[in-house]
Formats: structure tokens, sequence, C-alpha cells
């Protein structure tokens, strides 16, 4: 292996795990964070890729990259891949598309962090 390879892959495994709260999704008293990591190339394809290999809509990416990379905070997912109808039909698109946006590291078609985000946020 590289030593270029070696040290990109170091800097992604050294990475932190980043966190979101979710007021919308929270029990009384107990505010849910969502965490998330940084992404690799197959799990970007695995999100924007259907199983044939053809893209989806963007929609689509966004609810994926909640359902396969929201996790807890030991790293367990969040939802299993048969919650992607659910996410999709039965739960608030703003509060989906917000969480698939700072895992994706886009918002408003930007690459931004999730912290530069989270602090236009509180500043509304």
């Amino acid at each position: 292996m590289s030593a270029v390879l070696s040290k990109a892959k170091s800097h992604y495994t050294g990475q932190q795990k980043r966190c979101h709260d979710v007021p919308e999704w929270s029990a009384p008293g107990q505010p849910l964070k969502v965490y998330y990591g940084a992404l690799t190339v197959a799990q970007r394809r695995r999100i924007w890729r259907d199983e044939s290999g053809a893209a989806v809509d963007g929609n689509v990416a966004v609810v994926r990259a909640v359902l396969f990379n929201a996790l807890d905070a030991s790293g367990k997912r969040l939802f299993d891949d048969m919650d992607e109808h659910a996410l999709m039909h039965e739960v608030d698109s703003d509060v989906v598309s917000r969480i698939g946006a700072l895992i994706l590291g886009f918002a408003k078609g930007k690459p931004v962090s999730a912290d530069k985000q989270i602090d236009d946020a509180k500043n509304v």
C-alpha cells in the first residue's frame, strides 16, 4: 500500500462522528441525536443509485442517506432497509431533508459543513 493511500485511509477512519439534534423526533426530556460520519464512495453510490445502477431522484437520495447512515450514539443504524417506504411517505419531508442534507454534506445545492448549517439555523 502506498504511503498516500495509507494516510487517506487513516484520515477517513480517524474522523469523528458528527451529531445533529432532531427536536421533532425527540421524546420529552430526551433529545434525539442523530449521528453520522464521512461517506465513502461506495456509500454514496448506494445512496444515489438503485439496484440496477440507474441514478435515483434527489429526494430518494436524501431519504436513503438518512436510511443508511443515520446512527445512534453507539453507531447502530436508526433505521433498517424496510423503513424506506415510511420515510418516503409517512414522515415530514422537511425533517428528513434536513438530516439527509447534513449527511450528504449539501444544503441548497452547495457543499457546507454541518456545523455551519446548524449555526445558521440558530440565527434565524
